[in-house]
């Protein structure tokens, strides 16, 4: 098993697996940084203009877990292509996949659009909020093609080895929202002597920025994967839809649509939890630890998106040895590396906390959270890293049973049992979640050490 090799005798892997990992761990920061000053940007509108656009949260969470469901389905296809040094086989995936993409975003699109002022009146928006959180919902989904398109083709170019054009792209994105934002959003301002020139649309206008953003992005990073050097493809060679194609996509990828919508469907149901049996204070420090604690992870999704392409591209190469070999690196560094930003997560909760918040109550209880959690995070990054790779070796059904059992069967129960019968408040909430994810950890290092994966990639008959 590759988890017996050595570090030392790993050089070339550990390289390509930098390379690789470096782009992918700077998006995420880049991208956490940017929604930080994202949401601040909309705070300023005050509470109304918060809670319509964090109402949306949940449903725009649940329709990015399908899209990236289906660049699941076809990015693995193409990372299997790329290792068997199949070009014509990339081409045509890539096309399917953007049919995949259109069709997908515009059946959302329709859905949302028709619901758009209900969903917002279904998760609890007050009727001060209810006009502006559905003009946001029905904006944002306005572009839901474009959505689709730069989930699905950043999925897809990763696949292909190239994760510096999706860092160049998402970047941009989130850049060019937060410029349109402060035009947008706020009115005709004096700023020392200077005026600045506004819209005045408050939550709409954040919404036409993150619209117009997601489409300036969209597009080329679509071209971008149509353009790819040595896979370059043409829209004039057909869209055709290829039944094979289309067939292994929705294997690969409706596992992971439902293993994301499991996930988010447990966190709406834990942040009700703690809405309707705990404080207000309890609240607002559930959702700073949430923010506080996503920057803990970051470099496990980076590492992960590396560990679907090198083990997608070894499986299609047929080459079992650098399959194991890139899953085990993987898994070890991303767990090594939040073993420090787990540490330093529990070192430095309190400060942390009171970067967005200054009640003392609320920060406390923030930190609390986080102290709970920080020890947790070491397995939640391997769960992230494994059930990437596992993807890439076409073993997509056991990490949605780990989400379900570990969200349904753990988690809820759980954190409903230490908040409702014992008490420990928000403490219990996050002491349910810890013991997920160190569940989900240890279920994914066994299921990689098992090898029980070798069969569904095809490398063990």
């Amino acid at each position: 098993m590759a988890a017996t090799l050595k570090i030392k005798e790993q050089g070339p892997r550990l390289r390509r697996l930098w390379s690789l990992s470096w782009p992918a761990i700077i998006e995420q920061i880049l991208n956490t940084m940017v929604s930080y000053v994202d949401t601040a940007m909309v705070g300023v509108l005050g509470a109304v203009g918060s809670a319509a656009v964090s109402v949306n949260g949940p449903p725009i969470w649940l329709i990015h877990g399908v899209m990236a469901g289906v660049g699941v389905g076809y990015s693995v296809q193409i990372s299997n292509a790329v290792g068997a040094r199949d070009p014509e086989r990339v081409r045509q995936v890539i096309r399917q996949a953007f049919l995949a993409a259109v069709v997908c975003g515009l059946v959302a699109c329709g859905l949302y659009e028709a619901l758009g002022a209900s969903i917002p009146r279904w998760l609890g928006a007050k009727p001060e909020v209810l006009p502006h959180a559905a003009n946001y919902m029905r904006i944002y989904c306005s572009v839901l093609v474009f959505n689709s398109l730069l989930i699905v083709f950043s999925a897809v170019l990763r696949c292909m080895g190239n994760t510096k054009t999706p860092l160049i792209f998402n970047t941009a994105t989130n850049l060019l929202n937060l410029i349109l934002n402060f035009f947008l959003i706020y009115p005709t301002r004096e700023w020392h002597g200077l005026m600045i020139p506004g819209a005045g649309w408050g939550v709409e206008g954040a919404a036409i920025a993150t619209a117009i953003s997601i489409t300036c992005a969209a597009i080329p990073a679509t071209l971008a994967a149509f353009h790819q050097h040595g896979y370059a493809t043409s829209f004039r060679e057909g869209l055709r839809p290829d039944g094979p194609i289309i067939r292994r996509a929705v294997t690969l990828g409706v596992p992971s649509a439902i293993e994301r919508a499991i996930v988010n469907i447990g966190q709406i149901a834990m942040t009700a939890l703690v809405g309707h049996a705990l404080t207000t204070a309890a609240l607002a420090a559930n959702n700073i630890a949430t923010t506080a604690e996503g920057l803990c992870y970051l470099p496990a999704y980076g590492i992960g998106y590396a560990a679907i392409a090198l083990v997608g591209q070894s499986v299609g190469a047929g080459d079992k040895e650098d399959a194991e070999a890139y899953g085990t690196l993987t898994g070890a560094i991303g767990f090594a590396l939040c073993m420090v930003t787990g540490t330093l997560l529990f070192l430095f909760a309190t400060p942390l906390a009171s970067l967005f918040n200054s009640d003392a109550q609320v920060v406390a209880e923030a930190a609390l959270a986080l102290r709970v959690v920080a020890f947790a995070e070491p397995f939640f990054a391997v769960s992230i890293i494994l059930t990437n790779a596992l993807r890439g070796a076409n073993d997509v059904r056991f990490p949605m049973m780990v989400g379900l059992a570990g969200m349904w069967f753990v988690r809820v129960p759980l954190s409903c049992l230490l908040v409702l019968v014992f008490d420990l408040g928000l403490a219990g909430v996050w002491a349910g979640m810890a013991v997920d994810l160190i569940l989900r950890g240890v279920l994914c290092i066994w299921r990689w050490k098992s090898g029980r994966w070798l069969r569904l990639s095809g490398l063990e008959k």
